[in-house]
Parts: structure tokens; sequence; C-alpha cells
């Protein structure tokens, strides 16, 4: 299990991705694409945009309220420990990711997929960060980016939504969740489109 909870990804664009850099830039390679500003080109081009998904190359998690959320992975199936200061609100499952040689998945706000650079995800960093301020102008650290080390395979993931047992009393923030289960397979035979999800559900 990955557990990393002292990084949230931020969510500004109203969502994130997990997604795997390299499998990433080689389906961008593949069908010639030239522009960087990667979710704008999928608004124009949705075959290109279900054509990354089939390849696992990324997860989008869209429509999200504007916050910072705590992400946990799991190889296999969880432990019930990994999450248990959670409630599970929502699952959805079946979705495709790959992980290549490199080991390892990036967690990035749309964003920053939307200023889509491999070079930036270098192996020698772990975390992009941004500044946010709270309304006593006191400043704080974000993640646009986050690096999780996940072995090379083909997985079926499912993706729980988590809210906090015990809500933060003094901001009404940071008290949302996923956990990202990994199950490995052979072969992709999910066809499911995370952008017909309704993430919102989550909040509801």
């Amino acid at each position: 299990m990955v557990k990393n909870e002292d990084k949230k990804i931020n969510a500004k664009g109203y969502g994130f991705v997990i997604v795997s850099p390299d499998i990433f830039e080689q389906c961008r390679k593949d069908r010639n694409i030239k522009d960087k500003k990667m979710i704008s080109y999928f608004s124009k081009d949705n075959n290109s945009f279900y054509e990354f998904i089939a390849q696992g190359a990324f997860i989008p998690v869209h429509h999200l309220n504007y916050d910072r959320y705590s992400l946990f992975f799991s190889i296999g199936h969880y432990d019930k420990e990994l999450v248990k200061d959670w409630n599970i609100k929502v699952v959805w499952k079946d979705f495709n990711l790959t992980v290549n040689n490199s080991n390892s998945l990036w967690a990035m706000e749309i964003d920053e997929v939307e200023k889509w650079s491999v070079n930036k995800l270098k192996k020698d960093i772990e975390h992009i960060e941004g500044k946010y301020y709270d309304i006593n102008d006191n400043e704080f650290t974000e993640y646009k980016a986050i690096k999780y080390s996940i072995p090379e395979n083909k997985y079926n993931v499912n993706i729980y939504g988590l809210e906090k047992k015990n809500k933060n009393k003094n901001k009404d923030t940071e008290n949302y969740g996923f956990l990202f289960e990994l199950i490995e397979v052979e072969n992709f035979i999910s066809k499911t489109d995370s952008s017909e999800i309704n993430f919102r559900e989550l909040f509801e």
C-alpha cells in the first residue's frame, strides 16, 4: 500500500488526473499531437481522449470542489487499516491504468495537464509545489503534482471516494480523499470512460 497523507493534491481547475507520464507522452506522439494544451485538445478531439483512456495513460477525476485531497493507493485489494480514519462514500469501478518501467505514477491537477510537459516530471523530483493563502494572508504549500511509487504492470483500477470520519473543525476543507485500488491484469477488458462518471457524488 502507498500512503502519503502529508501531501494533498490541489484541485485547481476542479479536478486532477492520475497519469502515467511516459505512456501519456507515447500516446501523444503516436497520434502526432503537437498541441501541448492537452485538456483543451481533448475537448476538441474526443477520439484521442478515449484512446488515451483505453491505453491506460491517465484517469481524470473531474468536477470536484476546489480543495486539497488526500490520496491513497493499494496494490491489490485494499487493507481497511489504510483508510481507517475515513468513510467510503462511493465506489467507481473498472478503469485502465498502465505503469511502465519507471515504476511510478503522478497525481496532477488538471491545470498542470493543460500545460503538459513530460520533461518537468523528472526522475529526481517527487512533487511540484504551489502556494495558497488563508484569510489572514498566511502562506502555505500546496501540491500541483505528486509522484507515487507503483510497480510496472497493467492495472484494473477501482476508485473509492472518501470522507473523513472526524472532519476538520476549524475549516471546511481537506475533508475528502480518494483510494485507488490497483488490481494487476494481463490485458485490459474495461471500457469505463471517466468523463461519464459523476465524481460529485462524493459530496452528496
